[in-house]
């Protein structure tokens, strides 16, 4: 459900990379770009609901959590949703509302 200020969820816990796995466990050059970004931008990805589903098994919050385990290495929401925020990070967005609804695009339900 869509919070008044845009996001998916109730930001809680740590917003800092201190938990995401390093980049050079991986082979696949797509998983550590993934990875590196979670390092790179954690606090953004910590705002973002991830449509991965990994939510209903109790295990994670929000994307950022999805690279601090092995999630995100064989599941192209994870990472997919890491490299939308990065990209528009990159362009400027810094507003979280508009990165999740770009999330929502390209990875929600309605898709």
């Amino acid at each position: 459900m869509l919070r008044p200020d845009g996001l998916r969820l109730i930001v809680t816990g740590h917003d800092d990379a201190s938990k995401v796995l390093g980049a050079e466990h991986f082979s696949r050059s797509e998983v550590r770009n993934g990875y590196r970004i979670a390092r790179r931008i954690p606090a953004v990805l910590n705002k973002l609901y991830c449509w991965c589903g990994c939510e209903n098994r109790g295990e994670h919050r929000s994307n950022l959590q999805c690279f601090e385990d092995r999630m995100a290495e064989d599941c192209q929401v994870c990472l997919g949703t890491a490299e939308i925020a990065y990209d528009m990070t990159r362009k400027g967005v810094t507003d979280a509302a508009q990165i999740q609804a770009a999330v929502d695009v390209h990875w929600g339900p309605n898709r």
